[in-house]
């Protein structure tokens, strides 16, 4: 969640005149009030990369932690799948945990403020699921992370990890970043902001990871069976079960 959060950011430097009359913070809440509609211009595939994180959850009475759950998009989706889930978020933007508390379906969960790189809350979960966050952090942090993922998890618990991944190769990257701007195009997103959201993914190149790279660290914390059913471009699932 945190990728549109950085263009939302980085568009607060370019307010058009009718702007002014809008402190910052005025503006940045006008902007993730319209997350959820600009996910899907920016997620290709959006559905596929969302039902497919979603068809790996168990259908029972699980506890689950969701790791930057932003405005509940996909807490929203997994309630909608089983009612009876419980669910923590964690998120770092007050204003993003806000909005999601304003949602009716979400009342029952449990919201929590924090920081994924300084330690997840006490306590153990059959699930931990993150869509769209880790690759803002650095990769020792993502690997500290994960390991700690393994321990928060009860026995025969899930991973399950929707991310933006990092090709092996730059000549693939080329061919996925002209495919992603023409989805963006197609879905109607105005071009300084297609503008904006590919210059935030170059910006957080260095934190990327590939989908090898990911698969070790997921191995190395101890993960017994770990699966990838979802390459899309620059986006992947990863599950992981301990």
């Amino acid at each position: 969640m945190l990728f549109i959060l950085r263009v939302i950011s980085h568009q607060l430097r370019y307010m058009k005149p009718f702007d002014i009359m809008m402190s910052d913070h005025e503006h940045y809440l006008n902007r993730i009030t319209q997350y959820d509609t600009n996910l899907f211009r920016i997620l290709p595939n959006a559905e596929l990369f969302f039902s497919t994180c979603l068809s790996f959850i168990p259908h029972r009475k699980i506890s689950i932690m969701e790791l930057g759950s932003g405005t509940g998009y996909f807490t929203a989706l997994m309630l909608s799948q089983y009612p009876e889930y419980q669910i923590t978020c964690m998120d770092k933007s007050p204003e993003m945990l806000e909005l999601a508390k304003r949602k009716e379906e979400l009342t029952g969960c449990t919201f929590i403020e924090g920081d994924i790189t300084t330690g997840l809350p006490e306590g153990n979960y059959d699930c931990i699921i993150s869509t769209l966050t880790l690759h803002h952090i650095s990769d020792n942090f993502r690997k500290n992370l994960i390991d700690e993922i393994y321990q928060k998890l009860n026995p025969g618990g899930l991973f399950i990890c929707g991310d933006v991944m990092r090709p092996e190769e730059d000549w693939i990257e080329s061919i996925y970043r002209n495919r992603w701007e023409r989805h963006m195009r197609d879905t109607g997103m105005p071009e300084d902001q297609i503008l904006e959201t590919v210059s935030g993914r170059e910006k957080a190149w260095p934190l990327l990871d590939t989908n090898h790279g990911f698969y070790r660290k997921l191995k190395a914390a101890g993960f017994a069976r770990i699966l990838s059913p979802l390459q899309y471009d620059m986006f992947g699932v990863f599950i992981g079960w301990k």
